[in-house]
């Protein structure tokens, strides 16, 4: 009898003894359960940061690798000759020191005369070259290496004053320049460009010192020699030009430089050697 004495005398007492240990243990375990999603809200909130943060660092990574600088810049050069060339160009780089890539594409077109004394010679061609490459910039000095192909309208591939090229080809570029110190610092520039299509080559050398002080307005005087030539026998051409050069600048973001001086022109297509005055206008664009 007595074992059922609890089950008979106390027949409420063990299910409220246990509904109220129940009771207390989904107590604890919800207790827990929000402890738990405490902390992992907590670590959530902490990997949102971390993550918000890495990817801040990555966009910024990739905003400062892609922070373009282009520049736009033309050229006109007409000579006694009745030669006339045009161009107009891009050039899209990126800042700081260091080896970085760039592009740069530029169309030219050219007028010209086979013979001077006889006005239905003439004929024009017109040409797009796209080139890509890598420079390098250091804080006085640079240079550049670049490859790329020229299209050409009405090829001629010894027509002369063809910068580019006078038919469709591979090309291949190089640049340097260099900025001096000092006071009055020199700044120095070789540019050139070989067109493996029409076997054309292309060079410029500049040379330049500060020509008035003025902090708003820069100006610099120097000089330049041009050499180009190239083509197919037995119509190959070439030519030789040497000048002053004034450079003056407008804005920080506008610059023009000037030239006029001599010219030479000669080779197979040419009956005799020919001699003419330049006279040149660039300018650049940097926003």
């Amino acid at each position: 009898m007595r074992e059922l004495l609890p089950e008979i005398e106390f027949p409420g007492f063990w299910p409220r003894v246990l509904l109220k240990d129940a009771t207390k243990n989904d107590y604890k375990l919800r207790e827990g359960q929000m402890r738990l999603k405490t902390h992992r809200n907590a670590v959530i909130a902490l990997a949102t940061i971390a993550g918000l943060t890495t990817f801040a660092r990555t966009v910024e990574a990739q905003i400062s690798v892609s922070d373009l600088h282009p520049s736009f810049y033309g050229s006109a050069e007409l000579d006694t000759r009745h030669s006339q060339f045009y161009l107009l160009g891009m050039y899209v780089g990126m800042g700081g020191l260091g080896w970085s890539p760039y592009f740069n594409v530029n169309g030219y077109s050219l007028h010209y005369r086979f013979n001077t004394n006889i006005a239905n010679s003439d004929s024009s061609l017109s040409a797009i070259s796209p080139t890509i490459g890598m420079a390098y910039a250091g804080r006085h000095h640079g240079m550049s290496f670049g490859a790329g192909y020229t299209w050409v309208n009405n090829p001629d591939a010894g027509a002369p004053g063809a910068e580019g090229g006078g038919s469709n080809g591979a090309t291949v570029s190089f640049g340097a320049y260099n900025n001096g110190t000092g006071r009055r610092p020199m700044h120095t520039q070789l540019l050139s460009n070989y067109n493996f299509g029409s076997q054309y080559l292309w060079a410029r050398g500049r040379a330049s010192v500060p020509f008035r002080n003025s902090a708003r307005h820069p100006a610099r005087i120097g000089a330049e020699v041009v050499g180009q030539g190239g083509g197919k026998d037995p119509l190959k051409s070439n030519s030789f030009q040497v000048g002053p050069t004034l450079e003056y600048t407008w804005t920080p973001q506008v610059r023009t430089t000037g030239a006029v001086g001599y010219k030479s022109v000669g080779g197979s297509r040419f009956a005799s050697r020919e001699s003419a005055t330049y006279l040149k206008l660039e300018f650049s664009f940097s926003p």
